[in-house]
C-alpha cells in the first residue's frame, strides 16, 4: 500500500519535470503551486526544474518564494538543488543573493562556480568573476571548459583572454568546441584575427559553432568575403551541416559587402534543401534584397512571410526609406497598426528620419508629437539631430527650442559633438546667436571638434556679425584646435563680408604654410568675391588666370563686379570666356551692353545687339508674378 501512495506522490514531480523540458515553464509553476497546496512532498530534481522555470521567465519573485520553501524541506543542503539556485539568481541578476547562496554551501562543486561565474561576468563584474575563479583554484578545484567559456566574455582586455586561454592549455580544454568557439570569439572581438585563425586551424573536428564563430567575427571585423569563404569551407570540407545561425552570418555577410549575388545564391540554398525559413531569416533576406539594391525582391519576401514580427516591419520600413519610396514607407507605416502592431521608437526614428530627409518638415513634428503621446521613449541621436536640422532649415526657432528642452528633460544622454553642432547651427539659422553661444560656451573646453567651431564661425558669419567669427576663429587657434578645410572656408567667408582683404589674404597663406589645407574652388570663389566686393578687380583677374579650369559662377561672379565698376576692358575678357564656357547664353552679353551703355559708348551697345542677333541669341523678356 505505502509503495503505491510513494508513487502517487512522486508523479506530480515527474509531470511538473516533463512540463519544463517542453518549455512550458508558467504551467509548471502553476503545477507547483498546486501540488504544494496538497502537502505532497518534492524529490530531489523538483526545484532545480522550478529554478530553471523562475530564470526562463525572468520571475524574481517565485525564485525566492521557492527558495523559502526548499529551505524549510531540507533541500538547501543538496549541491544539485543549490547550485539551481545559484545560477537562478544569477540569471536573474540578482547577484548578491547568489553570492549569498554561495557562501552558505556547504560543498561546493564546479557546476556552482560556473553558475556564479556566469552570472557576474553577464553583468560584466570581471574582477568579481575573477575572484570566484581564483577560490575555485585555491580550493582545489580543477576548472571545467564551461568554467572557462563562461570567465571569457568578461574580459575587458586581450591580455585576461591570454591568461585564461593559457589556463584552459594546461587543463586540456584546448581543444573543447565550447572553449575554442568562445576563444575564437573573444579574439576577433579584440581584432586579433591571427590568432583566431590560428585556434581555429588547430581544431581537428570543427563544430558548425567554431565555422560560425569564425565566419562572425570576421564580419564584425568588415572581412565580409574571407567569412564567406569560410562558410564555403565548412560546405566542402565538413559533414557538418549549417543551421539558422550560420545562413544568418551569410546573409548578414552579404548585406555589409552588398554581395547581392551570393545572398541570391543563400536564398537559393534555403530554399532547394526546404530549410523551414523562420522570420528571422526572412527577415534578414528583406534587409539584404533592400540594402543590396532589390527593393522588389525585398517586399515579396515580405509579403510572403506569414508570421512577422515587429523587426520584419521595420526593416521593409526601412528598405523602402533607403530607396526614398516614401508613400510606401507611410502606408505600410499604417497597416502594421491595422495588423495589431504597435510601432517601437525604432519604427518611429525611421519615419521620422525618413520624413526629415524628404523635407516634409510639418509631418516631422506631427510625427514626433504622436511618438510622445503614445508615451513612446528612446528618440535616437539621428533622430533628434535630423528634427534640428528641419528647424534650421525652416528658420523654426519654437519647435528648435522644444526638441532641445525635450533632450534637457529627458536627460538624454547626448552629449555628442554632432548634436551640439546641429543644436549651434539651428541656433544660429534662427538668428538666435546668443543661445548659439551659450551652448558653444559649455562645450568649447571640452571638444577637439573642429566642426564645432565651424558652426559657431559660420554662423556668426550668417547672423553678420563677422568679427564675431574671426574672433571665434582666433579662440579656436588658442585652444589648439586643428581648422580643416571648412573652417577656413567659413573665416574667409567672413573676412569676404567684412571687406577685411588683407586678414582674409594672412589666412590663405596661414592655411597651406601652417596647417597643411590645400585651398579648394570653394575658398578660391570667396577670394574672387572679396576682391570683387573690394573693387579689387586686377587681383581678381590674375586669381582667376592662375586656376587651371575657373567655373563659369567664378567669371559670372567677376563680370558682375566689372558691370559695378565699370570697367569695360575685363568686362569684354570676362563676357568672352563666358560665351565659350556656355555659347547659349545671352547674359554675359547683356551686362557688358550696360557697362558700355553706363559709359555712354552706344556705338558698342549697337555692334553687341547686332552680334547677338547675328548668333540668334535671344534675350528672354523680364516677367513678374502676382502671388
Amino acid at each position: 500500500m505505502s509503495g503505491k501512495l510513494s508513487a502517487a506522490a512522486v508523479a506530480p514531480w515527474k509531470r511538473l519535470c516533463k512540463l519544463v523540458s517542453d518549455g512550458r515553464y508558467q504551467e509548471a509553476l502553476l503545477a507547483y503551486s498546486r501540488a504544494h497546496a496538497s502537502d505532497l512532498r518534492p524529490d530531489a530534481f523538483t526545484f532545480p526544474c522550478l529554478l530553471k522555470s523562475c530564470a526562463a521567465l525572468q520571475d524574481a519573485s517565485a525564485a525566492l518564494q521557492l527558495h523559502g520553501n526548499l529551505v524549510k524541506s531540507g533541500f538547501f543542503s543538496c549541491p544539485y538543488t543549490a547550485t539551481a539556485l545559484t545560477s537562478a539568481y544569477a540569471r536573474l541578476l540578482r547577484l548578491t543573493d547568489a553570492r549569498k547562496v554561495f557562501d552558505e554551501m556547504p560543498e561546493r562543486t564546479v557546476p556552482c562556480f560556473n553558475a556564479l561565474i556566469a552570472g557576474l561576468s553577464q553583468c560584466g563584474k570581471v574582477d568579481e568573476a575573477r575572484d570566484v575563479l581564483s577560490l575555485l583554484r585555491k580550493e582545489g578545484i580543477l576548472p571545467d571548459s564551461v568554467t572557462v567559456a563562461s570567465v571569457l566574455p568578461a574580459c575587458g582586455v586581450v591580455e585576461q583572454a591570454k591568461q585564461l586561454h593559457g589556463l584552459v592549455v594546461k587543463t586540456g580544454d584546448s581543444l573543447d568546441r565550447y572553449v575554442v568557439t568562445t576563444l575564437i570569439t573573444k579574439y576577433l572581438d579584440y581584432g586579433d584575427l591571427e590568432t583566431a585563425r590560428r585556434i581555429f586551424e588547430l581544431v581537428v573536428h570543427k563544430g558548425v559553432e567554431s565555422y560560425n564563430a569564425m565566419a562572425s567575427g570576421l564580419s564584425r571585423n568588415n572581412e565580409h568575403f574571407i567569412a564567406l569563404d569560410t562558410i564555403r569551407e565548412m560546405g566542402l570540407g565538413s559533414s557538418e551541416k549549417p543551421n539558422d545561425t550560420t545562413l544568418l552570418v551569410v546573409l548578414s555577410a552579404c548585406t555589409s559587402a552588398l554581395a547581392s549575388s551570393l545572398g541570391k545564391e543563400a536564398h537559393c540554398y534555403v530554399l532547394k534543401h526546404a530549410i523551414d525559413c523562420n522570420v528571422k531569416i526572412k527577415t534578414a533576406l528583406i534587409d539584404m534584397y533592400s540594402k543590396c539594391g532589390y527593393l522588389e525582391c525585398a517586399y515579396q519576401v515580405f509579403s510572403n512571410t506569414e508570421e512577422r514580427n515587429l523587426v520584419t516591419w521595420n526593416t521593409m520600413i526601412s528598405g523602402f526609406l533607403i530607396h526614398d519610396k516614401l508613400a510606401n514607407a507611410l502606408g505600410l507605416f499604417e497597416q502594421l497598426r491595422l495588423e495589431g502592431f504597435n510601432p517601437d521608437r525604432i519604427t518611429w526614428n525611421l519615419m521620422i528620419n525618413g520624413l526629415a530627409h524628404h523635407q516634409k518638415f510639418f509631418e516631422v513634428f506631427s510625427f514626433f508629437r504622436k511618438m510622445r503621446l503614445e508615451q513612446v521613449s528612446g528618440v535616437n541621436l539621428e533622430t533628434i539631430t535630423s528634427m534640428l536640422s528641419a528647424c534650421s532649415a525652416m528658420s523654426d526657432i519654437q519647435h528648435g527650442k522644444e526638441i532641445y528642452c525635450h533632450v534637457i528633460r529627458t536627460m538624454q544622454d547626448f552629449e555628442d559633438d554632432v548634436f551640439q553642432t546641429t543644436v549651434i547651427d539651428m541656433f544660429m539659422s534662427c538668428g538666435c546667436d546668443r543661445y548659439a553661444g551659450r551652448v558653444f560656451g559649455k562645450e568649447m573646453r571640452k571638444s577637439n571638434d573642429p566642426a564645432l567651431w565651424n558652426a559657431m564661425i559660420s554662423g556668426y558669419g550668417k547672423c553678420g556679425k563677422n568679427c564675431l567669427a574671426l574672433q571665434t576663429f582666433n579662440e579656436m587657434l588658442k585652444q589648439q584646435v586643428q581648422p580643416n578645410s571648412a573652417t577656413f572656408l567659413c573665416a574667409l567667408s567672413a573676412c569676404s563680408h567684412a571687406g577685411l582683404v588683407q586678414k582674409a589674404m594672412q589666412l590663405y597663406q596661414l592655411m597651406g604654410s601652417t596647417y597643411s589645407v590645400d585651398p579648394t574652388i570653394e575658398h578660391l570663389s570667396v577670394i574672387l568675391d572679396l576682391f570683387c566686393r573690394a573693387g579689387k578687380l586686377p587681383e581678381a583677374y590674375d586669381l582667376l588666370l592662375k586656376y587651371a579650369n575657373p567655373p563659369a559662377s567664378m567669371w559670372y561672379s567677376f563680370l558682375g563686379a566689372c558691370r559695378n565698376y565699370c570697367n569695360a576692358e575685363l568686362g569684354e575678357i570676362a563676357a568672352t570666356k563666358l560665351y565659350d564656357l556656355d555659347p547659349g547664353s545671352t547674359t554675359p552679353w547683356v551686362i557688358l551692353s550696360n557697362i558700355y551703355a553706363e559709359q555712354y559708348r552706344w556705338s558698342e551697345v549697337e555692334t553687341l545687339r547686332k552680334m547677338m542677333s547675328d548668333r540668334c541669341l535671344i534675350k528672354i523678356p523680364a516677367c513678374s508674378e502676382l502671388v
